[in-house]
Order: structure tokens, then sequence, then C-alpha cells
């Protein structure tokens, strides 16, 4: 799927800057919006698969009522099967992940292996539940919708860790240059809605009827641009329907 963008050209004076916003269109930039391969998808289900088992798809209400009656029951569930399958991360190890961002973000702490080039992030799946409407039983497949539809900023499973206030799931990711510019709405605009056929929502969502993406402004540092290829760090997901019946659309549309 390819999304094409154009830039504005502005005249210098007057009236001609307000017809240049309008009417004068120069060269058209190509942005693909390429999903993964059926076989990047069928890697990244397999690093989940022991998590899988035993774990219903049903929702308990609403994610208010999900916060309350799973996270926990899903959390011990997870650090259970983690260490009966050597997936388990102590929180001794993280430090071996390499160097600690001082700043962590709004879901994770992040450390940088300048070794391979890439960023581990343990993450805590419920801290942003109210902005997601997140149900504790779709948090162990956040990251396989992510690496469909952004497989250029695709994460690779590492592990389950916890930490006091319930279970952390540890994610590397390619370090994405600070160097790439940030986009323009039109450019994010045309990848989300040209290709992949989301709708904007509102202001600060794009959606379907599965799924909804927000924390794309270009304004943050969310989304880069290298001049030919977005990159999407980590845009909030929501999901709409359970995140099985998510996968299942997406993994239909994959070659």
């Amino acid at each position: 799927m390819c999304v094409t963008t154009q830039r504005l050209t502005v005249g210098r004076y007057g009236r001609k800057v307000i017809d240049a916003l309008f009417k004068r269109w120069t060269k058209r930039i190509p942005i693909c919006a390429e999903l993964a391969s059926k076989r990047e998808a069928d890697c990244d289900r397999s690093h989940i698969g022991v998590f899988e088992i035993g774990l219903s798809s049903e929702q308990h209400g609403d994610h208010q009522q999900s916060t309350r009656l799973d996270a926990q029951e899903i959390s011990s569930q997870l650090i259970d099967t983690a260490k009966k399958h050597g997936l388990y991360i102590p929180t001794s190890k993280w430090d071996d992940f390499g160097e600690r961002k001082k700043e962590p973000s709004g879901e994770s702490i992040i450390y940088f292996n300048s070794n391979n080039n890439e960023v581990i992030k343990v993450r805590n799946p419920m801290a942003k539940a109210v902005i997601k409407q997140l149900n504790a039983r779709n948090i162990i497949y956040e990251h396989l919708i992510h690496n469909i539809l952004f497989p250029n900023t695709r994460y690779r499973f590492l592990g389950i860790s916890e930490d006091l206030d319930g279970v952390r799931i540890i994610l590397s990711q390619p370090y994405i240059s600070d160097k790439f510019i940030l986009p323009n709405n039109s450019l994010i605009d045309g990848y989300l809605i040209d290709g992949l056929g989301m709708k904007p929502e509102n202001r600060y969502f794009y959606g379907n009827d599965y799924i909804a993406i927000t924390d794309v402004s270009p304004t943050g540092d969310n989304v880069l641009y290298d001049g030919d290829k977005l990159y999407f760090i980590d845009p909030i997901i929501k999901f709409k329907r359970p995140a099985r019946e998510a996968l299942d659309y997406y993994y239909a549309l994959l070659k």
C-alpha cells in the first residue's frame, strides 16, 4: 500500500501566499505503508505462544472493570508461565540491557544497547490503560499489532519481568537515529489514512473497527522521517475488539 502526499509551494507576496496554500502543488512524495510479511507475523506470534495457552479472550466488562478483575490475575499468569519456560527476567538483570535512559517514557524504562544499536524497553503494559481502554487480556498482543503495521520499527519479545505493581513486558527495538527529522501532519495523515486505511476519529485518534492509533503528533518525537520512510516509534494502540480478533483481521491481509 503506497501513500502519496504533496508539498505546498508558497508564493512571495500578499494574496499569492494564500493562493499557494490551496492551489499550487509541487513534487509528489510517495510514502509506502507496507505491512509485515506473514512469515514475520508468524515468527512474532510464536515467541508468545506459551502465554496464549489457557488465556481466554473473553473480556470482563469495560476497561475499568477489566483492570479491577483481570489485571492481577493476568499478571500472575504471565509471570508464572515465563518462569516455567525460561522467559522470566528478574529485575536484577535489567542493568545488563545497557545504558539506562535517565527519563523513562510514559510506560517504559528504557535502556540503550550500543553494541546492537537497539533500545530495550521494560514496559508497564497497564500504565496507559485509561487512554487505551485496555483489557488486561490484550497486553501480551500489543506489540504484535505494532509489528504488523510498522515493521521498520519492529519489536522483538525478550521476556517477562515484574515490579512492585505488576508484570513487565521486555521488548527490544532498533534504535532510530535522532538525526532524522520530524514529519509534517500531511505525511502522517497520508500514511495512516491512505496507506493503512484508518479514518480520523477526532483530533488525536485514527481508527477502524478493530483498533485506534494515537500519540503520533508531528510536534512530538514519536514519529520520525528520513526523507523516504516514516518511523512510528511507539504509538499508542487501542483495541476496540479483543486483540485476537484484531490480529486475525490483519493477518488475513498479509502476504
